[in-house]
């Protein structure tokens, strides 16, 4: 089964058994890369038994193998044989770590027999799978950070217990165990992503961990391809692309997103795009409704652009050394497994046949070759006397000799084609239309071969039988390649503006300078509200407010003369942008999550809130636990990606939640068991949770005063992401924000805060605060309210519109947020609501959704107030900010313009524009019609 020599003048050994090739070309075997063959529904949902040494977690089963619940059919090698692959990358299916994958010979069902390569790389995937935690994204990556952490604390934990075993031992855990050699960097580590931002996710986790990753790809890195190129990680690309969009009727097609269309177009792009970009790409059929269909894929990716060069070395050289069995396979040469494909042609050609494939030097035929050619033009002669019927003329049988084709042209010109016309052994059998003879119905040949001619009998449509022969006149000519006049015609095409409707593949030019002229402006801050006014942008900040600014030479100067302009409104208490879960609602503390891993950059809300004045938010955990998830302050810089949003500096935050939300009260009677489920019981959690914070932070204190020697036969303390949060809490370097109602739970939180030492960021929703206002001062930072609800749930009860009104006279720091993508688009009316229930100074309750918040989450000296040095935060309005008749005109985040109302106009037709013209383009091919337009 081993190649011994490749050439062009090889004397076969005496005995050998020779195949004749001539005319054909043999290829390496082809990879199935990332291939499920092997996992069925039945093993791809194995379960990690948690007991022995297994990990707590049953979704982290990295000591699992491929191969271990590996079972396959003939018939699913067969199937495979006839795609031309003779190996395959198998991987396993279930959990966020997956285990070890294997390559594997495609030469038989026992295993033994056919591994070539045992533990290419572990596997982790970003996908849910089962239930309990993680159930959310971010859950499922704090999992993923945890776990290398537990790891990486493993291999030390071991030797520092291998040098001093006078001291308790640590765990025996497989899982840890097998992820040795990725952390080490020695193994690859496949992220399985769902679309471009988990790409960049998989990078962040790669990064913070210094991983040696590969990606498989989602089908989308064409809209970050300069991103994949920088990272230079390989990625398996999927061939997936959409092949049915709803269209067809108006009002299927009015309800397209435009990012579906996109995708519709780009999708078959990818591979190509990626190859420009220099990406190390391999292909899989993985994701493939139907995996007969890679080859048609493929090909349409050569179309659009991919090389066959390119897509060759991805199934075979490049794959075989990514994968490090480049000694075995994927190449044709001396030494190496005897895997082959033989085809009758280009490999990419559509109307190419596999002949044969060869896996370890065993042949499987794929396509029996035809024992004759019958291609060629003959003088054909048939007569039906019951019909008084003669015809004669040329017969040209043209095609490939296992897929023919044939055309008879009379002796009058006309042409006639034959159908179904099969070679079978010696006999040719053909199919013709009878009305093209006059003769209604259909005529059967058939004919034996006599020489290079064919002679033989037919049946007429009425059953009569006839007499017909073919003399052959000119041998088979060379097969010319086909034409593509009729194939696909691809005209460039590339997204206005960004990826989906009203986004953009970047941020904005930053003007130098800017200057808003005669303004009102409302300052936020000491100056109060300055009528007639300039504002002086530089770089992005606030340089000088006042009356008649001189305009700097080069500036850009806007005529603001009647406008009101103020500090961009600020949402303390947002859910936008966050990415596949609000909630990590499977445990009661969950500080370990961070919102921060899963900002949606993408999101359309974005831009709504932006036309709303909108230009920071506070993205916010929801309230199912005691104890939630960390926040993420951002910027809403419309276009960039989720890491360019989040505010530089800002204090870390965390979601705490009180009342019925955390105990469950709402979720129904299967939810009855999970602690806490009474009030008393939130306390106790909390309490409980800051204690093992404070000893955990002592036991670290005890570690860390060892001297290096000393640490080195020391067992050290396990990291802890949930704990590390709790104890930034308690240090004073994260800030709570807290979900609560009841005056009594804002009060008993409070006491949690005097006990643990810390200083209370907001309490959130607050609709009792203003029974315990004095405390909430003392307490915390400040309090973020709704407007006016109240009556939505029983332990609202007491709630009244002038919470707000009330606690701002005691002296607390006062937000109105929206909890809310749809409220958080007209903030600026939720403060003046502040006006009407309880009178509150118009230039105050601005302050509500402006420096309030941002006093809140301690960005307050980037941004909150028109100030010079600031960050230019600002929106521009064509009235009083606080009044309901009043609308946004612009929107500015860092002196860049993110909203403008006459931009958006123009938008508005242009993303109508680019839809209707990717639908037309879609319709000219849905149909199969040739010639169509992409």
């Amino acid at each position: 089964g081993i190649i011994e020599a490749v050439g062009t003048a090889i004397t076969p050994p005496q005995a050998a058994q020779v195949w004749d090739y001539s005319g054909k070309t043999i290829y390496p075997g082809l990879i199935d890369v990332f291939s499920n063959l092997g996992m069925s529904e039945k093993t791809g949902e194995h379960k990690n038994e948690t007991g022995g040494a297994a990990h707590w977690n049953e979704k982290v089963d990295a000591r699992r193998r491929a191969t271990d619940a590996f079972s396959v059919k003939d018939s699913d090698l067969n199937n495979l044989h006839k795609q031309g692959f003779t190996a395959a990358w198998i991987v396993p299916q279930s959990g966020n770590f997956r285990g070890n994958s294997a390559v594997i010979a495609l030469g038989g069902s026992d295993l033994s027999e056919q591994i070539i390569r045992q533990d290419v790389a572990q596997h982790i995937s970003f996908q849910r799978s089962g239930g309990g935690y993680p159930s959310s994204l971010m859950g499922i990556i704090a999992l993923i950070r945890q776990t290398f952490l537990d790891a990486k604390w493993y291999q030390q934990a071991h030797s520092a217990w291998d040098l001093n075993m006078a001291q308790p031992a640590p765990e025996t855990n497989d899982a840890l165990a097998a992820l040795a050699d990725a952390i080490a960097g020695q193994q690859p580590v496949v992220f399985e992503v769902g679309d471009d931002l988990e790409y960049l996710r998989a990078v962040a986790i790669a990064k913070e961990f210094n991983l040696n990753i590969w990606v498989k790809a989602s089908g989308m890195e064409y809209r970050i391809a300069d991103a994949v190129q920088q990272y230079a990680f390989p990625v398996i690309t999927p061939l997936n692309f959409p092949e049915k969009l709803n269209a067809e009727t108006p009002e299927d097609a009015i309800d397209l997103d435009l990012q579906e269309l996109q995708h519709w177009y780009f999708a078959p792009e990818n591979p190509a795009i990626l190859a420009a970009h220099n990406v190390s790409q391999l292909f899989t059929r993985e994701g493939l409704d139907k995996k007969q269909d890679f080859h048609k894929q493929l090909r349409k990716a050569i179309e659009r652009g991919l090389s066959e060069d390119a897509a060759l070395a991805a199934l075979t050289t490049h794959a075989a050394t990514l994968l490090g069995v480049d000694d075995q396979i994927g190449s044709i040469a001396n030494g190496k497994r005897a895997d082959l494909l033989i085809t009758n042609g280009n490999l990419f050609d559509d109307d190419r046949t596999i002949i044969d494939v060869w896996v370890n030097g065993k042949r499987s035929q794929i396509t029996a070759p035809p024992e004759l050619d019958a291609r060629g033009k003959y003088d054909l002669k048939l007569n039906i006397p019951q019909h008084s019927l003669s015809v004669s003329g040329t017969l040209n049988i043209t095609g490939k000799p296992e897929k023919l084709s044939a055309e008879l042209e009379t002796v009058t010109e006309k042409k006639i084609k034959f159908d179904n016309i099969k070679l079978d052994h010696r006999r040719l059998f053909l199919n013709l239309s009878g009305d093209s003879l006059g003769l209604p119905g259909m005529l059967l040949l058939s004919a034996a071969r006599d020489g290079n001619n064919w002679k033989g009998s037919g049946l007429a449509p009425d059953g009569q039988s006839f007499e017909w022969m073919a003399t052959q006149t000119e041998p088979p000519a060379p097969v010319e390649k086909k034409s593509k006049k009729d194939t696909v015609q691809v005209e460039p095409y590339q997204p206005k503006a960004g990826w989906g409707a009203y986004n953009r593949k970047a941020m904005l030019v930053q003007p130098a300078v800017v200057v808003f002229k005669n303004a009102t402006i409302w300052t936020s801050a000491s100056q109060g509200i300055v009528q007639n006014a300039d504002l002086l942008i530089r770089a992005g900040k606030i340089a000088e407010i006042g009356q008649n600014i001189s305009v700097p030479k080069g500036a850009l100067v806007i005529d603001a003369t009647g406008k009101h302009i103020t500090p961009g409104l600020i949402d303390a208490h947002s859910h936008t942008g966050i990415d596949r879960g609000v909630n990590e609602a499977t445990q009661a503390v969950t500080a370990e999550v961070r919102i921060g891993d899963v900002v949606d950059s993408y999101d359309i809300s974005w831009y709504r809130e932006l036309a709303g004045g909108l230009t920071a938010a506070n993205q916010l955990h929801g309230s199912a636990n005691p104890m939630g998830g960390q926040n993420s302050v951002v910027k809403l810089r419309w276009g960039a990606m989720p890491e360019a949003m989040k505010i530089a500096g800002a204090p870390g935050g965390i979601k705490f939640a009180l009342g019925e939300n955390v105990k469950q009260s709402n979720w129904g009677d299967d939810n009855t068991t999970r602690y806490p489920q009474t009030r008393m019981g939130v306390e106790t959690i909390m309490r409980d949770r800051f204690r093992a914070a404070r000893d955990y932070r002592d036991a670290w204190n005890r570690y860390n005063a060892l001297n290096k020697k000393a640490q080195l036969r020391t067992v050290p303390p396990r990291r802890d992401l949930e704990l590390d949060a709790l104890l930034e809490i308690i240090n004073g370097k994260r800030l709570v924000h807290s979900h609560s109602y009841r005056q009594d739970e804002i009060l008993m939180l409070c006491r949690i805060a005097q006990d643990f030492g810390f200083k209370i960021g907001t309490f959130q929703h607050v609709l009792e605060g203003y029974k315990v206002a004095e405390t909430i001062k003392e307490a915390a930072i400040g309090a973020s309210a709704f407007s006016d609800w109240w009556a939505f749930k029983f332990e609202v009860y007491d709630a009244i519109p002038y919470n707000g009104a009330i606690m701002h006279r005691v002296g607390v720091n006062v937000s109105f947020n929206s909890d809310s993508n749809e409220l958080a688009r007209r903030l600026n009316t939720e403060a003046a609501k502040a006006i009407k229930y309880g009178g509150v100074a118009p230039q105050e309750a601005l302050k509500f959704v402006t420096l309030n918040p941002a006093i809140q989450l301690g960005i307050a000296d980037k941004t909150g107030s028109l100030e010079v040095g600031k960050d230019a935060d600002i929106a521009v309005w064509n009235g009083d900010p606080l009044s309901t008749y009043t609308r946004c005109e612009q929107t500015w985040v860092d002196g860049r313009k993110m909203f403008d109302r006459e931009d958006d106009m123009q938008l508005r037709q242009q993303v109508a524009t680019e839809r209707a013209d990717l639908i037309q383009r879609y319709l000219a091919t849905a149909n199969g019609k040739s010639g169509g337009k992409v």
